[in-house]
């Protein structure tokens, strides 16, 4: 496999007011029909080519995923300069958050966006003024250590000069306020949006390191099942720092001590983690994830050899290794010959691909809702998915489309899977019309290490054992599409790019 030849510079252009989309800076896609192989191969040889769609289905929104990032900062608000409707869906967030991501300490806290509630007259004599009585308002109303201005379609297309009035507004009110430009005609890769979060909070609330400590920065959506993974990063002399949808301004603050970073997923980690390096030398671990057994022992060993701490790693990954065997071997008995389907995001798509393979599951295929070829470090380290490519030498059917309705129900449908892996985006939803039962990846620890492995692999099997409502249910399905629909290419919508 050859990757870039380039000399990697200072890739993130921090000092502007907005981050550049995913599409120009790494050259991230959002369609693609082939092979693995194939995908990062060229990926890494730099001539990944996109097909666009002639016919498009609802998609996600950058916007929506910096809101929900920002607020998610304890002491943080966000004013969303926007008509009401695009702040509406935090709802939906913020709900999910208390339900999901807060429930194991019991802590509950809402999501705080104010809306600038946009209308026609504001589109025709600008929003500027109306935006700086929302900020004031908020301000008066929460007291926030901080406050982040998002942009929406409405005031980009506009031109409301938003960046004047954040530094004018932080300079009035004494607090950092900082300008996320994540409007969704921006890029039609959703993970933009985690990107201007991150550039925002890069310029805001991440400061110099007063000293160096022995922590490692972890950059992810939530810190459920942190225990699984605290206790092995505490054996090789380091604590963990996290930067998820759970941290206040202070953790962000600390960021900058650490000696090293990683993240769930290059999605929502690349941007900051790429800043934290660039800014601090920070080193960014992102070729390899600890997630699996597989995943774990690259991941934990990586970290050794940068520590010099390779004989513990050995030894703690020979134990669990012997730990978790006899539960392995019979997960892998009882998956013996079960296919499956992924749809995840960019990330996440290819971590579950490798983890059933471990588990002796036949992927048939993966959807992948985009693909980063490369990620925003200064090294030549390959992304996650092409170090799999090139160390496992794996090769199978790849789609890349972002949460196409249509095409993930022709993939699902063609293929006929025993079961599904996705996951908030639709896949799950057409497998169970068709009696395939559905099981969620959750964002979070839970497939990290041995037991995390062992742990998803019960779920799969409980899951298959008890599946009678999934078979009615399917027996039951009536198509709703037309017969030309039924019969026709999942990607017969895609065309090269001109």
């Amino acid at each position: 496999m050859r990757r870039m030849g380039r000399e990697y510079e200072m890739t993130l252009s921090l000092n502007i007011p907005e981050s550049q989309s995913r599409e120009q800076r790494l050259g991230s896609i959002t369609g693609y029909h082939g092979t693995f192989k194939k995908l990062t191969q060229q990926g890494c040889a730099g001539c990944l080519g996109n097909l666009k769609r002639c016919f498009t289905t609802v998609s996600s929104c950058s916007h929506t995923h910096a809101v929900n990032q920002l607020a998610g900062i304890k002491d943080a608000v966000v004013v969303d300069h926007a008509p009401v409707g695009c702040s509406a869906g935090m709802i939906n967030f913020s709900i999910n958050r208390n339900r999901v991501n807060f429930n194991a300490s019991g802590e509950k806290r809402h999501l705080i966006v104010v809306s600038s509630n946009m209308k026609e007259s504001d589109t025709i004599f600008g929003g500027t003024e109306k935006l700086k009585k929302t900020i004031r308002a908020a301000y008066r109303r929460h007291k926030p250590k901080a406050i982040y201005v998002s942009t929406s379609c409405t005031s980009s297309i506009i031109g409301d000069d938003i960046n004047s009035v954040v530094q004018e507004m932080s300079e009035e009110l004494n607090i950092p306020v900082g300008y996320a430009a994540g409007e969704g005609i921006k890029s039609k890769i959703w993970a933009s949006g985690f990107d201007a979060y991150c550039h925002a909070v890069a310029n805001t609330i991440i400061k110099p390191p007063k000293e160096k400590k022995n922590t490692i920065n972890y950059i992810a959506f939530t810190q459920i099942n942190r225990e699984r993974m605290d206790a092995y990063i505490e054996k090789l002399g380091l604590k963990v720092i996290y930067i998820t949808g759970k941290s206040s301004i202070e953790d962000y603050e600390k960021a900058s001590q650490s000696i090293a970073s990683f993240g769930q997923c290059g999605a929502q980690s690349s941007y900051l983690a790429g800043a934290l390096e660039q800014m601090f030398g920070i080193k960014y671990f992102q070729s390899h994830l600890p997630f699996g057994g597989i995943g774990f022992e690259r991941f934990y060993r990586d970290i050794a050899k940068f520590l010099g701490k390779e004989e513990i790693a050995e030894q703690v990954i020979n134990e669990d290794r012997e730990k978790y065997k006899e539960e392995l071997d019979y997960i892998r008995g009882k998956l013996a010959g079960k296919t499956a389907f992924v749809a995840l995001g960019a990330s996440y798509a290819f971590e579950y691909t490798r983890i059933l393979r471990e588990l002796g599951v036949k992927v048939l295929r993966t959807v992948a809702y985009h693909y980063d070829p490369k990620l925003d470090n200064q090294s030549d380290d390959l992304v996650a998915a092409a170090t799999d490519a090139e160390e496992f030498n794996h090769d199978m059917e790849v789609s890349v489309n972002d949460a196409q309705q249509f095409e993930t129900y022709l993939l699902v449908k063609n293929n006929r899977p025993d079961f599904i892996i996705s996951r908030a985006h639709g896949a799950s939803v057409w497998g169970v019309k068709m009696g395939i039962p559905a099981i969620e990846a959750k964002i979070s620890l839970e497939v990290f290490g041995y037991a995390g492995l062992v742990s998803f692999g019960k779920i799969i099997v409980n899951e298959l054992s008890n599946n009678n409502f999934v078979k009615k249910l399917g027996r039951r399905y009536e198509s709703p599409f037309t017969d030309k629909f039924e019969q026709s290419e999942p990607y017969s919508y895609l065309e090269e790019v001109k």
